[in-house]
């Protein structure tokens, strides 16, 4: 486990190099900009995290001509917080989705959705067991997603074969305390010669 905490530190290192980031600006702590139900839900898991010794993981703005998803985050496309147990090997996340991820229904577009369950189970993969790739996403959508509203999705692995890392995701609403959706995902690690 060691030794793949170390690739990971070293993919992790590459990554920041590559994309170029050169700033420090944290995107997962509540500012003037965060609705009171996503500081709400956030004091939540900070709490839930505090008292269960999970860690955050800290989203970390980028800037420059190469951006990834989750850390191009703000008020117009999303912002938010996550928080993993490397033993329990779980992740929970809050997210509040901005007027930029709507479908031009005012409901969250369905790109938007599969982008977070991809990125927060390959979060918590590469945090557990380090750089990998997905292989399959599939996606349940139960109810629509208001843009404006803050979101709790979960994370938890469910079976690990060889370099195959298996995956389920829930999506609850946070005002409404209800299942809006869930996904299932295998997630590959990458060969130490692809590193």
């Amino acid at each position: 486990m060691q030794i793949l905490r170390q690739i990971n530190k070293k993919f992790q290192r590459s990554i920041i190099k590559h994309f170029k980031i050169t700033t420090m600006e944290r995107l997962d702590i509540p500012d003037d900009s965060w609705s009171n139900k996503a500081k709400e839900s956030n004091a939540l898991l900070e709490n839930f995290a505090l008292l269960n010794n999970w860690e955050k993981h800290e989203l970390v703005k980028q800037t420059g001509d190469i951006r990834t998803y989750g850390r191009c985050g703000n008020e117009k496309i999303f912002y938010g917080a996550l928080f993993y147990s490397i033993h329990e090997q779980k992740a929970k996340g809050s997210i509040t989705y901005g007027p930029w991820s709507s479908n031009g229904t005012n409901y969250v577009h369905g790109g938007a959705i599969a982008t977070h369950h991809d990125s927060i189970a390959g979060i918590l993969v590469n945090k557990l067991f380090g750089p990998c790739v997905t292989a399959y996403l599939n996606i349940n959508y139960k109810s629509p997603m208001s843009v404006g509203s803050t979101f709790l999705y979960e994370c938890d692995v469910k079976k690990v074969e060889g370099r195959k890392i298996f995956v389920e995701n829930k999506i609850f609403s946070f005002e409404h305390e209800q299942v809006v959706g869930d996904a299932s995902a295998l997630f590959v690690l990458l060969k130490k010669d692809l590193l």
